[in-house]
């Protein structure tokens, strides 16, 4: 990592979203984000410096008396884990991403978009119809992240979830290799960060969709789209094609 541009490399992003997950599906946040200042060997003043807040103030999260924290003060605490342990060599990055889960098998392609693009944008893209939420088609969409369904249940748990979403929730997860839509529909559900949309490539129809996904992303209020593309790489091509 380059702390002066503040550019991370790829392993110190995934450590970054790791901890950030942890924190985020904890019932008690602070007591996470205590584990991983303790980890880094870092005092409150010093972290807290680093952050730009006062020691209470992190003492508050961590003591878990004030609400969970928001994205912004969340990135603030990771970014300062990272900048502070590189600034003095890196050790404990290095000890942590040794131990940061390949997810090469389970995200296929992942991007973000320079400019907004809309719901209506990616299903076409895709070749997709419309399952649930027709209503938001003029949703402004940010980026996509491709997933292997199977791969995703065989070697992720609940902490690499938050990988999926790159540097914002504001895009299209796209599920491929999907038998009925349910478990793509499930996982989004009972996760507390939601993307703009959800994309299933695996059925040749939409009868052959779980109605229970269909209900569950109504009520979520996502738009869920079948693409029916021909296969994976023209659907991964479609995608790219979008902001070139």
């Amino acid at each position: 990592m380059d702390s002066s541009t503040g550019s991370y490399g790829a392993a110190e992003e995934a450590l970054m979203n790791r901890i950030a997950g942890e924190i985020i599906l904890s019932k008690t946040p602070g007591d996470v984000m205590k584990k991983w200042r303790l980890l880094f060997e870092l005092g409150q003043s010093e972290l807290a410096r680093h952050m730009g807040i006062a020691p209470s103030v992190l003492n508050d999260y961590e003591k878990n008396r004030r609400k969970s924290p928001g994205t912004l003060f969340l990135r603030k605490f990771v970014m300062a884990l990272i900048e502070i342990d590189s600034k003095k060599g890196g050790a404990h990055i290095k000890k942590f991403t040794a131990m940061t889960k390949d997810l090469s098998n389970v995200i296929l392609d992942i991007a973000e978009f320079p400019e907004a693009r809309s719901v209506k944008d990616i299903v076409e893209a895709v070749d997709g119809i419309v399952l649930a939420g027709k209503g938001g088609q003029n949703l402004p969409v940010y980026g996509y992240t491709v997933v292997d369904s199977l791969n995703a249940i065989k070697l992720m748990d609940a902490t690499d979830f938050l990988r999926l979403f790159g540097t914002n929730s504001m895009r299209a997860l796209v599920f491929v290799g999907v038998s009925k839509g349910r478990s793509p529909i499930i996982a989004v559900k009972i996760y507390p960060i939601k993307p703009r949309m959800i994309v299933i490539h695996g059925p040749t129809k939409p009868e052959d969709v779980d109605e229970l996904a269909v209900a569950l992303a109504e009520q979520e209020a996502i738009p869920f789209v079948l693409s029916l593309k021909q296969d994976v790489p023209s659907l991964i091509s479609s995608l790219r094609n979008i902001y070139r």
